[in-house]
């Protein structure tokens, strides 16, 4: 399976989690999952903007905004989320955080990473933006200091990064996060892990029936 989601979006972190206890409850599968990088904002300025000031733009309305918050941070909790946006003090440049999971994939530790960077934003307030932070969450999920801080002070892997990004904007991947089996068949942002699961069965039945599943 491949998943083209972004990281700053908070339906993202929502679907990763349910995503994640449809997996649970299908344990006669093994799913390999590749984490395709996508930029919800690719001309953000690399050190990040306020958010309030962004969201002031976006939402203009604080009561409806501060309800909204409430509202998420009530239905997070229901899948073992606890938004924090009361931490979360910038809206990131996400490039590094990507460079970082493109390396982590190298090392097998991609789904750890890229779970670790988005509970640090939407959990903790982190800046995943900055080459700092990202380097101490790399480290925590079994990554070396040297070699998280050289994915991002090199760059190393970013021209596949871009190159992976144009590729998801063909599919029209802008505000979706897509499980592919070959093609699109589902955005996860929005699917309960029961719906996910049954995903799951389809393709295992189309895969039986003599059909490829990837």
């Amino acid at each position: 399976m491949t998943s083209i989601p972004t990281l700053s979006a908070r339906g993202v972190i929502w679907g990763k989690r349910r995503f994640d206890l449809a997996v649970a409850a299908r344990p006669q599968f093994e799913p390999s999952v590749v984490w395709r990088p996508f930029e919800l904002n690719p001309d953000m300025p690399v050190e990040g903007v306020d958010r309030e000031t962004y969201m002031a733009a976006k939402m203009p309305d604080q009561v409806r905004l501060e309800r909204a918050h409430v509202e998420l941070e009530r239905q997070g909790e229901a899948s073992g989320i606890r938004f924090r946006f009361d931490l979360i003090n910038k809206v990131p440049n996400t490039r590094r955080s990507h460079l970082l999971i493109a390396h982590a994939a190298r090392r097998g530790l991609q789904a750890a990473v890229k779970d670790r960077i988005m509970r640090a934003y939407f959990e903790e307030g982190c800046d995943i933006g900055d080459p700092d932070e990202l380097v101490r969450l790399g480290c925590e999920v079994g990554l070396s200091g040297a070699e998280a801080r050289n994915a991002l002070i090199l760059r190393i892997g970013q021209d596949g990064v871009v190159a992976a990004e144009r590729h998801a904007s063909v599919f029209g991947n802008y505000r979706r996060t897509y499980l592919y089996f070959r093609r699109p068949v589902h955005d996860f942002r929005c699917a309960g892990s029961r719906v996910l699961a049954q995903v799951f069965d389809q393709v295992a039945e189309f895969a039986s029936a003599g059909g490829v599943a990837s």
